[in-house]
């Protein structure tokens, strides 16, 4: 069980890391990320964009 947590843990870290330079371009706020992500079909889209907005 925890590695699967572990796991999801580093995706969205990872899918996080990689949509950052877009986000802070484009000044998204995190509900903007969350909407556009949860468009996109990415699970977990509102912690993906929570992990990303602490970034900017």
């Amino acid at each position: 069980m925890h590695l699967i947590q572990f796991r999801e843990i580093m995706r969205d870290a990872e899918v996080a890391y990689a949509i950052h330079p877009i986000m802070r371009k484009y000044r998204l706020s995190a509900e903007d990320t969350t909407k556009a992500l949860i468009g996109c079909g990415v699970p977990r889209a509102t912690n993906v964009a929570q992990i990303t907005s602490t970034w900017i």
